[in-house]
C-alpha cells in the first residue's frame, strides 16, 4: 500500500519524508498513520470532507471512533489481523460522519515497520460516489432494457401485421398485370411491373425484421448442441442455391457447444449463404472450421469470392448495410446484423477476415463459449429476451466508470 513508503522512517509522529507531502494531499482519499494501539498519529487533509473532523481532532484518537457502531469490531479485528500476520487487508466498512450520517468508505490496512515499530498505514476512501454511480446506472439499465424489449415487441407485432395488407396489394397488383396486360400501353405494364417487385422487395424486407425481432421474442432455451449437426441442417436448407451456384461447401471436425438450434442454424445458413452469393468468377468453395482457444471456440466459414474491403468491414453489421446495388446482388441488408445479434446472445462476438481483393475470398469468425468453460446456470438467461445492445452498452459504462474510480 502506498502508506508504506511515504512516512519518513523512525520518526515516532509519522511525519512525513519532505518530498511527499502533496502526493499525500492529492490522493483519492484520506491517509492515516497508527501507532501500534491502533490511535491516529498522522492524518491527511482529505480526512475533513471524508468524516468531517479537522486532522487535528483526528489525532490521538483511536481508528475505530471514526466508524459507526456496527463497523467499530471490524475495524479493531482487522488492525489485529494485520498485526499479526504482518500483511494488508482490505474492506469496505461504514464510516461516521460529524453530522451523524454514515459514508460508506473502503479501509486498506498495511502493516508497517515506520514511523514506528509496530504501527500501521491506513488509507480510506469514499464509495459513495461509486454506490450512487452504480445504482443510477443500474436503474438506468433496467430502464433500457425494458424499453428494448418494447421496441423489440412493437417491432415483431408491426411486420407482422404488415403482412396481410402488403399479401392484398400483391394479389391485386399481380391480378391488375394479368388481366389488363398489354390492353393500355407499355407504359402501363412497366408501372404495374414496377409495383409489383416492390411489393416483393417490402415483403423481402419485412421477412428479415420478422427474422431479426424473433431473435429476442422467439429465443428458445439453451441446450447442447453438436455443431456439425447445426451445419449439415443448413447446408440440407441451401442444396439448391448450392447446386445452382455449382458451388461446394463443407466443414471440418466441430465442437459441441451451448445454444438455441433455430438461431445457430440461421446463422450458419446466412454466412454460408452469403459465401455463394458474394460469388467470384471461379465456382463458390465454402469451408466451415472450428478451433479452441482457451475457453472459447473460434468458428470460421470462408470462402473464395469477392472479399470485403477493409473499410467496410465493421459496417456490414449494422442493419440495411449494403455494400452492392439490387442490380449486383439480392438482399435486404438484414443478414449479417441477425447473424451480430445471434452471436452476441450466445456470449460471443464476431467479425471479418478479407483483403477485398476478388478471388482472395472472405473468412467470418465468431465465438462461442467452450461448454465445459462456462456455467450451464447461466443458460436460463437466454430464455429471457436478448440482452439489449443498449443494456450492454450501459453495463459497459457501469464496469468503465468504476475502473475510473478505483
Amino acid at each position: 500500500m502506498v502508506g508504506v513508503f511515504l512516512f519518513r522512517r523512525g520518526s515516532p509522529t509519522g511525519e512525513l519524508t519532505p518530498s511527499l507531502p502533496q502526493v499525500v494531499e492529492v490522493l483519492p482519499g484520506a491517509l492515516l498513520a497508527l501507532d501500534d494501539r491502533g490511535v491516529v498519529r498522522y492524518a491527511s487533509a482529505r480526512v475533513t470532507p471524508l468524516v468531517g473532523y479537522s486532522r487535528e481532532e483526528v489525532l490521538g484518537q483511536p481508528l475505530a471512533r471514526l466508524f459507526a457502531a456496527p463497523s467499530q469490531d471490524r475495524v479493531s479485528q482487522m488492525l489485529a489481523r494485520v498485526h499479526g500476520t504482518r500483511t494488508t487487508d482490505r474492506v469496505e466498512l461504514s464510516a461516521r460522519h460529524r453530522t451523524g450520517t454514515e459514508v460508506l468508505v473502503e479501509v486498506s490496512v498495511d502493516w508497517s515497520p515506520t514511523p514506528a515499530p509496530g504501527a500501521f498505514a491506513v488509507f480510506l476512501r469514499d464509495l459513495s460516489e461509486r454506490t450512487e454511480l452504480v445504482e443510477a446506472l443500474a436503474v438506468r439499465a433496467a430502464e433500457l432494457a425494458r424499453s428494448n424489449r418494447d421496441l423489440e415487441q412493437f417491432a415483431y407485432v408491426a411486420s407482422h401485421d404488415l403482412q396481410e395488407p402488403l399479401r392484398m396489394v400483391g394479389s391485386y397488383t399481380q391480378l391488375l398485370s394479368q388481366r389488363y396486360h398489354g390492353q393500355i400501353d407499355a407504359e402501363a405494364d412497366e408501372y404495374l411491373g414496377y409495383a409489383h417487385d416492390g411489393v416483393i422487395r417490402m415483403r423481402e424486407l419485412i421477412d428479415d425484421l420478422l427474422a431479426f425481432a424473433r431473435v429476442g421474442t422467439r429465443a428458445e432455451p439453451f441446450v447442447r448442441i453438436r455443431s456439425e449437426e447445426v451445419v449439415d441442417q443448413a447446408l440440407d436448407n441451401l442444396e439448391a442455391a448450392i447446386a445452382t451456384q455449382k458451388g461446394h461447401a463443407d466443414h471440418g471436425p466441430l465442437p459441441e457447444i451451448l445454444g438455441d438450434r433455430t438461431q445457430l442454424v440461421q446463422l450458419f445458413q446466412n454466412l454460408m449463404g452469403n459465401a455463394l452469393k458474394f460469388r467470384g468468377p471461379a465456382d463458390p468453395v465454402v469451408r466451415v472450421e472450428a478451433v479452441r482457444s482457451g475457453g472459447e471456440w473460434i468458428f470460421s466459414v470462408r470462402d473464395n469470392g469477392i472479399g470485403i474491403p477493409p473499410e467496410y468491414q465493421e459496417k456490414i453489421f449494422g442493419m440495411f448495410q449494403r455494400l452492392h446495388g439490387r442490380g449486383e446482388y439480392p438482399g435486404t441488408g438484414i443478414g449479417l446484423a441477425i447473424c451480430k445479434r445471434v452471436v452476441e446472445r450466445h456470449g460471443g462476438r464476431i467479425w471479418v477476415e478479407s483483403t477485398g481483393r476478388p478471388g482472395e475470398g472472405t473468412r467470418f469468425c465468431f465465438t462461442f463459449p467452450v461448454v465445459g468453460a462456462v456455467s450451464t446456470e447461466a443458460a436460463p438467461a437466454a430464455t429471457d429476451p436478448v440482452v439489449s445492445e443498449a443494456t450492454r452498452r450501459a453495463q459497459s459504462l457501469i464496469e468503465e466508470r468504476l475502473r475510473e474510480l478505483i
